[in-house]
């Protein structure tokens, strides 16, 4: 028990390093002082920070799954239409790439200079998981869709909405003053995936 809470300690303080400082900031160093666990503690389970980083990622797309398939569930949307399906997906996603977006930008940068631990895999299955169960949900209102590949369609606009988020929130575009606010940009992001659709 008291090994388990150690642990968890450590992942808790290696997430706030990366939110206040970003990748540079979750030193072993740093997350031993914070989390108040010990160098012998950390490397039992660990063999050094990229390690440790690589079970962030994992662990933070595999609950980003599980968040995301329980928000897309279908009854939750039995009674909606495309029009509220896209507005609350594309408020959801805005509010949850803006939440995560300094782990979401740490990961990426060490999936990019990591690659012998194929993490960017799981940024892509996440995008395709995401998809597939809009697809579920859409499919079935298909003949709202004027788009001759509806199922195509509503995959590469979910993969385009978290193109543009990622870019907007966790690269350069995420601090400048271009006066887009985060509601407007839900938005504009739905009035995007509907009209590829084809809807009227």
């Amino acid at each position: 028990m008291r090994s388990r809470i150690s642990f968890e300690r450590m992942i808790a303080a290696a997430h706030d390093l990366i939110a206040e400082s970003g990748l540079e900031g979750a030193t072993v160093q740093g997350i031993l002082k914070r989390s108040g666990v010990g160098s012998g503690t950390f490397y039992a389970r660990f063999d050094g920070r990229d390690a440790l980083l690589a079970y962030l990622a994992i662990r933070f797309w595999a609950e980003a799954e599980e968040g995301w398939t329980s928000v897309l569930s279908a009854p939750r949307w039995a009674a909606a239409g495309p029009n509220e399906i896209l507005t609350q997906f594309t408020r959801m996603a805005v509010v949850w790439t803006r939440a995560h977006g300094s782990l979401l930008r740490a990961f990426l940068v060490h999936a990019m200079t990591h690659k012998a631990y194929d993490l960017l895999d799981q940024t892509a299955e996440l995008d395709n998981t995401v998809a597939d169960h809009l697809i579920l949900l859409l499919l079935p209102r298909a003949e709202e869709f004027a788009h001759d590949e509806p199922e195509q369609a509503i995959r590469l606009a979910t993969l385009q909405v978290f193109a543009t988020l990622r870019s907007r929130f966790i690269f350069a575009w995420g601090n400048r003053p271009d006066g887009i606010e985060d509601q407007e940009l839900a938005g504009e992001l739905a009035s995007m995936f509907l009209r590829y659709l084809g809807t009227a």
